[in-house]
This record gives structure tokens, sequence and C-alpha cells, in this order.
């Protein structure tokens, strides 16, 4: 048997006078100990030994605990507290995903190009250069109302960004009156689309005409479709004016 083991008689084991004096033992084997072990010297020692430590533990510094040690502690706690997220169909995420990014990418087209941010440069336009598109136009863009009694938006060649922000949200058809008028004008180029996302008349190159904003098939693609609404119908491709695609 070591001498570490605990013995219930004289040499008392360390353990036991350990646990003695820690007050761990339970209240009748304790009061059945303590008159044993004051009478046994080297029990005695033992006990005087284990004050002294103990005294030397109380005259220590504090120790403060290690940075690294408290941030992986704050870490695991911030974890812990974390609300679980609920778990959504993949599919059914991608998808609002998608949405929300065509109605983000068309928000910002629209605000960037009522600013004069960006420049939207569209096939057949062979004087673009790096220019803002303020100094491309010749003449200066006058908003439509919704009753199309002020001037239309002008528009120069192929250059439709100065004006494509306040298209953007217009519905306002001009000659051609409603939509079903304005899908005729599509049919014409073989184009089928819903409700646009924005119609207004124009001056192009000084002519009347009446431009469209279609959904170009991809998140953040639009279609700009131009029409001369005296000539266009089903019957006559000539009457569409323009149809171009601008990607993300």
């Amino acid at each position: 048997m070591s001498g570490s083991a605990r013995r219930s008689g004289p040499p008392w084991s360390v353990d036991l006078l350990a646990d003695l004096h820690a007050g761990a033992l339970d209240a009748r084997t304790e009061a059945e100990l303590r008159p044993l072990v004051e009478n046994d010297p080297e029990a005695r020692e033992i006990l005087a030994a284990l004050d002294a430590t103990l005294a030397d533990l109380r005259d220590l510094p504090p120790i403060p605990m290690p940075r690294e040690v408290a941030d992986r502690i704050d870490a695991a706690l911030a974890r812990e507290a974390r609300p679980v997220a609920p778990v959504v169909d993949l599919a059914a995420a991608r998808a609002r995903r998608n949405r929300r990014l065509g109605m983000g990418a068309g928000l910002l087209v629209a605000a960037a190009a009522a600013i004069g941010v960006v420049t939207l440069t569209l096939p057949g336009n062979d004087t673009a250069g790096d220019q803002p598109p303020q100094a491309r136009s010749e003449t200066p863009d006058t908003p439509v109302t919704a009753s199309g009694d002020a001037s239309p938006l002008a528009v120069q060649g192929q250059n439709f960004g100065p004006v494509f922000g306040k298209v953007l949200g217009a519905q306002n058809y001009g000659p051609l009156q409603n939509q079903d008028q304005l899908a005729g004008c599509l049919a014409g180029a073989g184009i089928t689309a819903g409700k646009p996302l924005g119609v207004s008349p124009i001056a192009l190159n000084g002519d009347p005409a009446v431009m469209a904003i279609l959904p170009g098939g991809a998140p953040g693609a639009y279609r700009i479709v131009v029409v001369d609404p005296d000539t266009c119908g089903p019957d006559n491709p000539e009457g569409v004016l323009a149809n171009s695609t601008i990607e993300p």
C-alpha cells in the first residue's frame, strides 16, 4: 500500500488528512477522526504543513489571466450567444437572391444614370468615348410629365445613357396611348414582352419616338427598344428604330 493511500489509522494517509483539513469529510467521520489525529504528532505536523501552504498561497499576488486565453473564452461565449439561423430551402433562397440582384442592379443603374455617374453606350454610337453622358448630349434633357405635355427627352444617335434613369420606372406611352399599342409596335421586330419596366416619349435626333425599357433576360440586364409612333406596327419592322441590350 502506497503512502498516499487512505488509511483509517496511524500512520495516517496524506489524502485522508488533506480531506480532513479541507473539511471534505462528512460530519460523523470528521467527528470520529479529529480527536484521534490531534493525538498523533506525525498527523499534526502534516496538518501544520497544510496550514502553512494555504498561508503562502494567500500571500501570493493575484495572477492575471493571459490575454489570449481571455480572448478565446470571450469568442466561445459570443458563439454560444449567437442565434441559430433558421433552416431555409436552398432553391428558394437562391431564387430570392437572384430577384434581389436584378432589382438592386436596376435601381443602381437608374440612380447612377440620373446623376451622370455611369455611361451607357449602345451599339451604333461611334462618337462615344470616355466622356460623361452630359458631354455627349447635344440637346439638354427635359423630363416628361405623365400627361406628356412637356418636351420629350432628347437623345442623339444611340446614346441612351443620359435618359435611362428618367425613363426607367416611367409609364408614359405618349402617342401610343397604352401598352397594347406598344406591344403591336414591338411585334414588328418579333419582340414579345409584358409591361415594360419604363416607357416614355423621347426625341430621337429631333424626331418623335417612344423609348421602352424591357427586362434583358438576365439579372441586371435591360433591353432598350425605340419605336416610331407614326409608322410602327406588327407588319412594319422598320418602325423599330433601336433594339439593344445592356448587360450588367
